[in-house]
């Protein structure tokens, strides 16, 4: 529309969180570049959603010299390389990349797979696979990555990428909406999403003391992750609130929320989720229940019973917060929160070396969770092991310094061990 308008950007936040922002020499790059990356996760989220077969790209058709030298790079360290046209409706060039190295997968490197977009099909490409390579690493050491798109487990969940079924392409029948001038790329995007109906609004964030431009692009109606999925106005409003207000102020609003769009689980666990906040564990409990009872989406069931085993371990109820925690694992296993929370509520029995099992757990699922490292630290500290406990809160700093309690174990249990070895002598 090219005008200036208000945008509710904590509704639009919510939905697409990291995805949209992005900084540029001038205003212009940074748009292209934040609008790009938009399209990149759509078209991304709806064929890995759906497993859709997209045409296949030929690499002997590249004439770009930087695309043609990183196939190249590839394919002379023996990486299979699989490229597809992932430009979908959007009129907008994006290029889909999955590779892996049958020389060291599955022992010690990973299947990755990502998306480029760019006005360019080529630079498209390049895109893919450089974040390929920032993704991979070396393809020799396990990096585990936290993907955007799928990171499949095995050959077989990423077939529909490899098989290579579909029509064969050449890169240049790709979309084509480069300029030497930026802003003419823009408003090619723009007009060719206008055409499947979506509409680009961009918000201006630059820091005012920075001064680099820096850009947050909505486009609502866009794909990413499931955060776009089994949702609605109600379920997205409900987020909102428990995001906004202050926490006194959410019930009131959540119970006229349900009682308007209810009886449906989602209000239902909102509403509890609202006197959870309010440090009422036991009042949230009748309604987590309920929730449970109203037929909730599958895979929300397991996120349900983790609220349950945190009102239970607010009431000091260990035990039944560990029997609510399993249900969560027998329903979603990949859940780090559920092995935090036992990790917990073990220390809390003195149950430590099962603690610090589920604490390993989490760090295996969020290998940068400092607060399980330092958890970990001190299930040892009360087992009398105390040099390997300060050891583990210095892990636990380094990945996050803001964990005090760490650094204040470190001090003391320093001095103790210094203490312990002057007795000694």
């Amino acid at each position: 529309r090219n005008q200036t308008q208000w945008l509710p950007i904590d509704w639009f936040y919510l939905i697409n969180e990291y995805n949209g922002p992005a900084a540029g020499n001038t205003l212009e790059e940074a748009i292209l570049q934040s609008l790009c990356e938009v399209v990149e996760r759509h078209v991304g989220s709806v064929i890995s959603h759906d497993c859709l077969t997209t045409p296949v790209i030929d690499p002997q058709s590249l004439q770009d010299p930087a695309a043609l030298e990183l196939v190249h790079k590839f394919e002379a360290q023996g990486i299979r390389l699989f490229l597809r046209d992932f430009s979908l409706n959007t009129g907008i060039p994006s290029v889909g990349a999955l590779a892996y190295d049958p020389s060291t997968y599955p022992e010690r490197s990973e299947i990755v797979f990502t998306a480029g977009t760019t006005s360019d099909p080529e630079k498209s490409l390049c895109r893919a696979l450089t974040e390929i390579a920032q993704l991979a690493g070396d393809f020799e050491n396990r990096t585990s990555y936290r993907p955007t798109l799928p990171k499949y487990a095995n050959l077989d969940e990423a077939r529909y990428l490899m098989d290579g079924s579909g029509a064969h392409l050449p890169i240049g029948s790709l979309p084509n909406l480069a300029d030497d001038n930026l802003k003419v790329e823009i408003e090619r995007c723009v007009a060719a999403l206008a055409g499947i109906g979506l509409e680009v609004l961009v918000v201006d964030v630059t820091h005012p003391e920075l001064g680099v431009p820096t850009v947050y692009t909505v486009i609502p109606g866009a794909h990413f992750l499931d955060h776009t999925r089994d949702t609605d106005f109600a379920q997205h409003a409900a987020r909102t609130l428990v995001r906004g207000l202050p926490e006194d102020a959410i019930h009131g609003e959540m119970r006229r929320l349900h009682d308007t769009f209810g009886p449906r689980y989602d209000l239902t666990f909102f509403l509890a989720h609202s006197l959870e906040l309010q440090g009422q564990p036991q009042a949230a409990l009748e309604f987590f229940h309920r929730a449970l009872a109203e037929h909730p989406a599958p895979q929300e069931i397991a996120s349900i019973h983790i609220h349950v085993a945190s009102c239970r371990k607010d009431l000091g109820e260990y035990q039944k917060a560990l029997e609510a925690l399993a249900e969560a694992e027998r329903h979603n296993p990949e859940l780090k929160e559920i092995y935090n929370l036992r990790g917990f509520c073990h220390y809390q029995l003195k149950e430590h070396h099962r603690a610090i099992e589920a604490f390993e757990k989490a760090i295996e699922l969020d290998p940068g969770s400092g607060i399980d490292y330092a958890n970990i630290g001190s299930n040892l500290r009360e087992l009398g092991h105390i040099a390997e406990a300060v050891k583990l809160y210095r892990i636990a700093l380094e990945l996050d310094p803001d964990i005090d309690f760490a650094r204040a174990n470190i001090e003391r249990l320093t001095a103790q061990l210094a203490a312990d070895g002057s007795h000694e002598r």
